[in-house]
């Protein structure tokens, strides 16, 4: 019981913020019609790379809206495919061969492609790694990238929990050139890209026209308003200078909505 209860508490704040696959969603702002948004969070994540960072505040900002993850996580803990299109074990549950799709790129103009998951996870995995969740990778004995589009992990002990693991914002893919500006200026395969950050105020996302279903995604823009005191949560609500707040710290105050 205790482990469905921590993950699904991870997974609430993995995608909550998820805006391509919920919040711009056509029925999300059927009433509104419009194309931004104005979320308000607590805290404020201390960067935006999931991976050199336990603030749970980072993947609420990036996880599958900068970043994407070979699965996505849903609100009942299934996971589905995303930049992993399928997979296959085997009935040890120590080798897993993903096929990755062949429509995915980088915000920087590079490839999504086997080798990419190879560094990604190898880095997760390293000594030197700062990676919260780095028993995960550590326990890959080796991969191999057969294609461009096909990985296949071998893992020393087998792990019944790899899908749900390798969909987390631990997890994320990076271009490699990428990973030692990422904690500032974010390059992933999401639909969004990172516009603005005004350090002590807002994260501002803008909708990427690279990505592969651009057209679907129906916020042009989102801002990220980061307000910790309960009062000013309360009163950015009612004046309507934000539009939702999903984690609302001031529960004593909900009479006077």
């Amino acid at each position: 019981m205790s482990t469905r209860l921590t993950r699904r508490s991870l997974v609430a704040a993995c995608t909550l913020l998820a805006l391509a696959g919920t919040l711009s969603a056509p029925d999300a702002l059927a009433q509104a019609r419009k194309d931004s948004l104005v979320l308000a969070m607590t805290l404020e994540p201390p960067g935006l790379d999931p991976t050199a960072g336990a603030a749970s505040a980072i993947a609420e900002v990036t996880l599958y809206n900068i970043y994407e993850t070979l699965t996505k996580i849903h609100s009942d803990s299934r996971t589905t495919p995303l930049l992993a299109e399928s997979w296959t074990t085997s009935p040890d549950l120590k080798t897993w061969t993903f096929k990755l799709r062949r429509d995915a790129k980088f915000h920087n103009g590079e490839p999504f492609d086997a080798q990419a998951v190879k560094f990604s996870f190898e880095r997760a995995g390293a000594k030197d790694s700062t990676n919260k969740d780095k028993a995960t990778f550590a326990n890959i004995e080796r991969i191999d990238t057969p294609d461009a589009h096909t990985v296949v992990l071998n893992l020393k002990n087998g792990d019944p929990d790899l899908l749900f693991e390798l969909g987390q914002a631990t997890a994320i893919i990076v271009e490699p050139k990428s990973v030692a500006t990422n904690n500032t200026q974010p390059v992933g395969t999401g639909p969004y890209r990172l516009e603005a950050w005004a350090k002590g105020s807002s994260v501002t996302l803008a909708r990427w026209d690279g990505w592969r279903h651009a057209r679907d995604v129906k916020l042009r823009r989102v801002v990220m308003r980061f307000i910790s005191d309960p009062a000013a949560q309360v009163a950015s609500l009612l004046s309507g200078d934000v539009d939702a707040f999903p984690r609302v710290a001031a529960a004593r105050s909900l009479k006077q909505f």
